[in-house]
């Protein structure tokens, strides 16, 4: 079966975003854009940079109406509103926002509430604002009324009761001037046509709307979605890399283990091969056949730097045939036996001759007579998963040897396994009853 990397799962961080999805700003104004949307810290610097601008431009219109002497109800009257509108535009609806991302809800459940969030916040600011305008409305026409009862008072205790024909005149001439423009306006509105009516608004509304728009985040909402999809493909990019060098390193330890052990193997056969060509030439002359068996079929392995895609299984077993038909022909107390249910599979290279020679080296060597090893590989299912096992059992010294599984050569085969498989592999050393030491290797199976 063959393996899939999964998609590593996208938690959001309070840390900066990395280089390749965020824009690098180091200016107060947009230092917001280099952390997450919608995310704790990217609320706290945009409400910084954003309550700045505002109070910025509150200072800016109380100056020019100090100076120009206007009146300071009807600064309230809309300065106000659009305050607390716009107050509320850039916290209502985010901080709902970043509430919802610490939930860490399914990528598409996230998304609609995040919207509904920053729709939430715009009609509520829209309310707020409606209700502040409201008031000062009402305190306005409070004072107008106290204005006017103390004005009347004021009329009839000094003024005649009757206007003069001037004054009548002139407030008649104001009404009809009055009538006239509210005339001139509809018929205005009435020639240009529903079309150019609808223009006309449009372009009267459109800068309120993209400010709306920005200071609401629905552009955020945007360069969220497409920065969720672009830190994904980062950080499986990483999860790669740091695999690769995983493996890379782990290879590399491995190259190193052959590069110490083979020259002690090869040196121990030729010694071997010296001392049987006086005393027993046609066991001499099996031994270099063994040996030219072997190394035809380990050097292309090692040559190809132990990658997966050059590990066969039946590879495997072929060589460790060859290597064990020269031991035995070394040490002719030693038998084997290779089983297999499998006919072929994906099997890391120099991962089973590794065992092998731990068995020779540690269990075989040390024990006085007969010795055994025997080389298994079935399959089986666990976890919904097909599994290959490969078996090198031997009835040698076992764990009262010079060994108990926690040598160099183990731990790279463990790490290597790792690197590759993660904890869908395993090396496992268990003792027999019988005697000796089974090593067994288990992973995916893949044909």
């Amino acid at each position: 079966m063959p393996s899939s990397t999964p998609l590593p799962e996208t938690r959001l961080s309070e840390d900066a975003l990395p280089a390749e999805v965020s824009i690098q700003s180091d200016t107060w104004m947009n230092r917001y854009r280099n952390y997450p949307v919608f995310s704790r810290t990217w609320y706290r610097h945009r409400n910084i940079a954003f309550a700045a601008t505002l109070f910025v431009l509150w200072v800016v219109i109380t100056l020019v109406t100090t100076l120009t002497q206007d009146s300071w109800v009807e600064y309230m009257r809309w300065t106000m509103p659009f305050f607390i509108f716009g107050s509320g535009l850039f916290t209502i609806g985010q901080g709902l926002a970043v509430w919802v991302r610490q939930r860490h809800y399914s990528e598409r459940k996230e998304g609609a509430l995040i919207t509904s969030a920053l729709v939430f916040g715009l009609l509520l600011s829209i309310a707020l604002a409606l209700l502040a305008h409201g008031a000062v409305d009402t305190f306005r026409e409070h004072s107008a009324d106290s204005f006017v009862k103390r004005a009347d008072a004021s009329a009839t205790a000094s003024v005649p009761a009757t206007l003069s024909p001037q004054e009548r005149e002139r407030r008649r001439i104001l009404e009809e001037n009055e009538r006239i423009l509210k005339a001139a306006r509809e018929e205005r509105v009435k020639a240009r046509g529903p079309v150019l009516n609808a223009v006309a608004n449009f372009l009267a509304w459109f800068p309120m709307s993209i400010a709306g728009f920005y200071w609401g985040s629905f552009f955020d909402l945007i360069v969220y979605f497409r920065q969720r999809r672009r830190l994904a493909e980062a950080l499986r990019k990483q999860e790669l890399e740091r695999e690769q060098n995983a493996r890379r390193e782990a290879e590399l330890k491995l190259s190193v283990l052959v590069a110490q052990v083979e020259p002690h193997f090869l040196f121990n056969t030729l010694a071997g091969v010296r001392s049987a060509i006086l005393t027993e030439p046609l066991r001499a002359t099996a031994i270099v056949d063994h040996l030219v068996d072997y190394l035809r079929s380990t050097i292309p392995q090692m040559r190809g730097d132990g990658s997966v895609e050059q590990g066969r299984l039946a590879k495997q077993l072929e060589t460790v045939r060859a290597y064990l038909s020269l031991m035995q022909a070394r040490i002719p107390r030693l038998s084997f036996t290779i089983e297999s249910e499998v006919k072929d599979a994906v099997f890391p290279p120099l991962l089973l001759i590794s065992l092998v020679e731990n068995a020779i080296k540690h269990g075989i060597e040390p024990k006085i007579g007969p010795a055994h090893i025997q080389v298994s590989a079935r399959y089986f299912d666990a976890d919904e998963e097909e599994k290959l096992e490969v078996c090198v059992a031997d009835d040698g010294v076992g764990f009262g040897g010079t060994t108990s599984g926690s040598g160099i050569g183990l731990a790279n085969i463990r790490e290597r396994l790792e690197s590759m498989y993660g904890d869908r592999a395993s090396l496992t050393l268990k003792a027999r009853p019988e005697g000796g030491v089974a090593a067994i290797i288990v992973l995916p199976l893949q044909a």
